[in-house]
């Protein structure tokens, strides 16, 4: 049984990841962080003290990188503070048992003990954190490889790989450099995993098409508690029309629920007015959209300058935020939580992107843009991405620029530009290189313009999304779990 010092220590370590995602982009901390669970693992002779350091490693790290959920949860969803923080340290506790898991199975399998530094742990870790981006539709907020993008070299892979084989070879590289093998064996492979990478990273996978794009993507800067208080509806719409009144570009977005309202609860003056406003150009918006039953909504977006006004209907929900999951156990929380349309119907998975032009652009709405591989799906017809996003839940936060960095992994995974129109922030345009070429600061009502490239052709990642990598994990675990078995049982043959 690990000592409480010791437990404190490796919280820390995990906690002190925070720090390798945006906005410090102090990716080199990452190595460290992981190290931490590692060493923790390592100085336990036993399955369970394995599952006790991974579990105090898991802990730390989820509470310091979901952390604001607080604020959602109390400053707006009128939650007791007390329960609100002890909601964050049960979720955080909840997530924490995925590299938990990994510890255990880690310390239990049959595995080389050289290998089992280098290879068998880092699998299973990387394993548990695609699964904890899976299970119950999945949370994969802070992803180890995201924090080696856009510009350590390791991002390199996630075209190839996506951002889990990037957290794989980040944490595989560093269980080699405390493996008992030899230093220069060890150091020349790590530089020969760090230097390829570097050498993808200039590598072009897709194709730009056409002229560069003129977009106008919209900050309204609407307070929270404002954005949905019938009092301020009015001025909300005031200001969309104004922004759109101002955008110079030939496609102007405005962010996630730009329109507080169902579509058709909105006077159609007022639509006629935005039309009006924008002219010849497209104007994309987020907007809710009343399903055909009373009880059946969405959160959606829309061309609304397109005559057959094509909508996305966001198909990746948001759970206790825009759906309570298991209702007979978390359906209490409704009655302190004070979250407008609350109940939101899924979208479906495959949805053709909006066609504007040579443009063929892909919606992703909130926190979708974080599965890689279901913004992937959109390919290979769109040439450009977009999300719409109010992060106004989490205004004070660090939460809208971690989302930043996630939209940026999808635009390096994808080789497509990403468009995000945020209420409040990030709002910015990311290349293909997942490179940020312009924003707007946060909390303050802006207008970003700006160009885009279409783009064409498929990555690796996005021709085949998570299967490689999932196939290596399965490839590796078997031949290390069979080696494993081999040196306990030489007289066994497989």
């Amino acid at each position: 049984m690990q000592k409480p010092a010791g437990l404190v220590l490796l919280a820390a370590f995990g906690a002190a990841s925070v720090f390798s995602f945006a906005p410090l982009y102090l990716g080199a901390l990452m190595p460290l962080s992981l190290a931490g669970w590692l060493w923790g693992i390592s100085r336990t002779r036993t399955a369970r003290g394995a599952l006790l350091a991974g579990y105090a490693w898991g802990l730390g790290y989820f509470v310091a990188n979901v952390y604001w959920i607080y604020i959602s949860l109390h400053t707006f969803g009128g939650m007791p503070g007390w329960m609100a923080a002890g909601c964050v340290v049960l979720f955080g506790a909840y997530l924490a048992l995925f590299p938990a898991l990994a510890a255990y199975l880690g310390r239990r399998l049959p595995c080389p003990e050289p290998l089992r530094l280098p290879l068998l742990l880092p699998t299973l870790f990387c394993a548990t954190e695609w699964l904890r981006g899976t299970l119950f539709t999945g949370f994969p907020w802070a992803e180890i490889g995201t924090s080696q993008i856009p510009a350590w070299p390791l991002a390199g892979y996630a075209p190839v790989l996506g951002s889990y084989g990037v957290g794989w070879l980040l944490q595989a590289g560093t269980g080699l450099l405390l493996a008992q093998w030899r230093a220069p064996l060890r150091w020349a492979a790590v530089t020969a995993l760090w230097l390829a990478g570097w050498g993808l990273l200039h590598v072009e996978w897709t194709t730009p098409v056409g002229r560069p794009v003129n977009v106008s993507l919209a900050q309204s800067n609407i307070a929270q508690d404002m954005k949905w208080d019938a009092a301020h509806y009015v001025d909300n719409l005031r200001v969309n029309l104004q922004q759109v009144q101002r955008a110079k570009g030939d496609i102007i977005v405005l962010p996630e629920t730009a329109i507080p309202a169902f579509l058709s609860d909105v006077p159609p003056w007022y639509l006629d007015t935005l039309r009006s406003a924008a002219g010849r150009r497209a104007l994309v918006l987020g907007v809710p959209l009343q399903g055909k039953a009373a009880n059946e909504y969405y959160n959606g977006a829309m061309v609304l300058t397109d005559p057959g006004q094509p909508v996305y209907k966001k198909q990746h929900l948001v759970p206790f935020g825009e759906f309570v999951p298991v209702p007979w156990l978390f359906g209490w929380m409704y009655r302190f939580l004070d979250m407008p349309l609350s109940g939101f119907s899924r979208g479906a998975v495959k949805q053709a992107p909006f066609v504007i032009g040579p443009t063929r652009l892909a919606a992703n709405i909130c926190y979708e843009d974080v599965f890689g591989s279901e913004i992937a799906q959109a390919l290979p017809e769109a040439t450009m991405l977009v999300n719409f996003s109010n992060l106004a839940w989490f205004d004070g936060s660090w939460a809208a620029e971690q989302q930043l960095q996630m939209s940026q992994a999808r635009a390096l995974e994808t080789g497509r530009y990403m468009l995000r129109s945020t209420n409040t922030g990030a709002t910015a345009i990311v290349d293909a290189q997942g490179r940020v070429q312009a924003r707007l600061p946060q909390r303050q009502r802006a207008i970003l313009e700006g160009q885009a490239v279409n783009r064409t052709g498929l990555t690796p990642y996005g021709r085949w999304q998570n299967t490689p990598i999932l196939l290596i994990w399965l490839l590796v675990t078997l031949s290390l779990v069979c080696a494993g078995i081999r040196r306990q049982h030489p007289s066994k043959s497989f």
